[in-house]
């Protein structure tokens, strides 16, 4: 009787998990390997920046990124994923570069960072575009996997990833 009330709970959290992301952010889709590489190109990343990936999923982009000696930031609400996220990041040794928030970064301010990557839906974008324009600092990359801002203009493309740079 105890395991049936154990594997319930489970359950409804993984339950919890899932709808909480599909009703405060886009549902886990993870950026091809292709994406990814465009995105590590276009940012051309430099040993001690700081870079934020705005839904960050399974950690791919966030190691990604340590891996190249930046300070790099998830921020997920789905905290299945996170621990996932974590997990990895331990198993690969990168807990000194690679962090991961369990918060909504509609919440986080990213005027400290160098670079912002992101893989949203189209109806997080006018939101995320006024947001973004405010906080960075003049200089700071955006890049954005398969969507567009409505009226920030990418100064390069490489497939589907788009680069933007704050004036």
């Amino acid at each position: 009787m105890i395991i049936y009330w154990i594997l319930l709970i489970i359950l409804l959290f993984l339950l919890f998990s899932w709808i909480s992301s599909c009703f405060f952010g886009a549902p886990f889709q993870p950026s091809s390997n292709r994406a990814l590489r465009n995105m590590i190109e276009l940012s051309k990343v430099k040993k001690g920046q700081k870079v934020a990936d705005l839904g960050s999923g399974d950690g791919k982009i966030v190691i990604e990124f340590a891996k190249r000696g930046a300070e790099a930031h998830g921020f997920e609400i789905n905290l299945i994923l996170v621990w996932i996220s974590r997990m990895r990041i331990r198993r690969q040794g990168f807990q000194n570069k690679a962090f991961i928030h369990w918060k909504n970064f509609f919440k986080q301010n990213f005027s400290t960072f160098d670079i912002v990557t992101s893989f949203q839906f189209i109806y997080f974008m006018p939101g995320l575009e006024e947001k973004l324009q405010k906080e960075l600092k003049k200089g700071a990359k955006v890049i954005s996997n398969t969507w567009k801002f409505p009226y920030w203009k990418p100064k390069k493309r490489l497939g589907d990833v788009y680069l933007y740079i704050k004036e």
